[in-house]
């Protein structure tokens, strides 16, 4: 159902689940030893030996998809309209012809919009189709082909990711929703999302408050895993999936500097990009419209407000990401060879409901009562951006969700989702 102008769903999951009793380490701790020691759980975290149980977790390994397949790359290129309420409208205020664009933007918005037009691809992959591919591309010249468009390749058993220009996206998510319990693991190397200085911008979407010119691209990055709050996840505008994250890893490469790296050694945080974030999403307040909700952020020196992260990644490394729902809240690990730690396994986790409470966290309408509901207005029409009776699936992706940032490839493997038992 959609309420007051936001989608709200109810929706069936791959499984039934059942909870289990967390054994969390506090939050604000990190598993792993910050000089190089060998974390308990190894870096390759649980599950990676191979073995197809969790064992005192209740989950078992369902699905493990090692890339050795070719990706269907023969499927057409179909465009999007942007047709109100069609299959990838997502959210009619922050979509790719979303009324907050218009009412910012204007006739510069709408006209820039009208100067290209949008191509999506989509194809499932893997056993049961579990994985989706969702691929965009922009028509520069309207000839009715895109110029590039997202894509992954399957090379030497890795999902090879590949963004030619900030006009492409592609994503690998869940096909079907998660259900209450579940674990998401993926393994992510040769990241190639660098900052560079251009001319490129971020058209015609991003723009600031009084100017609706286009701002330039000052930043590359990509997404190692991300759960959303809507169903079946496809790359839109950045402003847009900012508003519909639940809890995200991801990097970035900014210039000029935003971002800050916590350094264990000196106790503080250090200016830094090409981060790997651990952050949850802050429910207590809609946050800006532009950027979306706040953050919290696991970092080895405790739970931090803001742009200040965990450790930096390291070229030439791997890592391998997990994200946990269970019965009470969710825990992120991130394990490799860190700029600050060492080789590593970082975790945290965090209660749903622990303030700040993480966003859209409820699946079902009974785990949240509309206590941090707020009245937002786009388009002349009144938006409740949390009330009560509201639902938010879990679905997960990872790769370049942006149709106007970010340009690079990477490779993932070892995509692991485990179940309840």
């Amino acid at each position: 159902m959609r309420i007051a102008g936001l989608f709200v769903v109810l929706v069936g999951s791959i499984a039934t689940a059942c909870s289990s009793a967390s054994t969390d380490a506090p939050p604000g701790t990190s598993s792993g030893a910050p000089d190089g020691g060998a974390s308990d759980s190894g870096s390759g975290g649980p599950g990676a030996d191979g073995g197809d149980s969790d064992s005192g977790g209740g989950l078992k390994l369902a699905y493990h998809e090692t890339f050795d397949a070719p990706f269907d790359d023969t499927a057409t290129w179909v465009e999007d309209t942007y047709a109100k309420g069609g299959a990838y409208e997502a959210d009619p205020n922050f979509g790719d012809d979303g009324a907050y664009f218009h009412d910012k933007g204007g006739a510069t918005f709408a006209n820039g919009l009208a100067t290209f037009r949008s191509y999506r691809r989509s194809t499932t992959y893997g056993k049961d189709g579990w994985l989706t591919v969702e691929m965009y591309g922009r028509d520069s010249n309207k000839d009715g082909t895109p110029e590039t468009g997202g894509k992954f390749v399957a090379q030497n058993g890795k999902a090879h990711l590949v963004s030619t220009r900030h006009y492409d996206g592609a994503i690998l998510r869940s096909t079907k929703a998660l259900p209450a319990r579940y674990r998401i693991e993926v393994t992510v190397s040769n990241i190639a999302f660098d900052a560079r200085t251009s001319a490129d911008k971020a058209d015609p979407w991003r723009f600031t408050d009084g100017n609706p010119n286009p701002v330039t691209v000052d930043e590359n990055g990509v997404y190692f895993l991300c759960i959303t709050d809507y169903p079946n996840p496809a790359p839109h505008n950045n402003v847009f999936i900012h508003h519909h994250r639940k809890v995200v890893m991801d990097t970035d490469d900014n210039l000029p500097l935003w971002s800050s790296i916590w350094n264990p050694t000196k106790n503080a945080a250090e200016t830094s990009s090409k981060y790997v974030s651990m952050i949850w999403l802050d429910g207590r307040d809609w946050g800006n419209d532009w950027t979306g909700n706040t953050f919290t952020s696991w970092t080895p020196g405790g739970f931090k407000e803001g742009p200040i992260f965990a450790d930096g990644y390291l070229p030439g490394e791997s890592y391998t990401f997990t994200i946990e729902r269970e019965a009470d809240g969710y825990t992120m690990t991130s394990s490799g060879r860190f700029r600050f730690g060492g080789v590593t396994t970082y975790r945290g986790h965090r209660s749903f409901k622990e303030a700040p409470v993480t966003w859209h966290y409820n699946q079902t309408a009974g785990e949240y009562d509309g206590a941090f509901d707020q009245t937002k207005t786009f388009g002349g029409k009144a938006t409740s951006t949390w009330p009560a009776g509201s639902a938010y699936p879990d679905f997960f992706f990872f790769g370049d969700p942006h149709i106007n940032y970010y340009a690079g490839t990477a490779d993932f493997d070892d995509v692991k989702l485990y179940l309840p038992e």
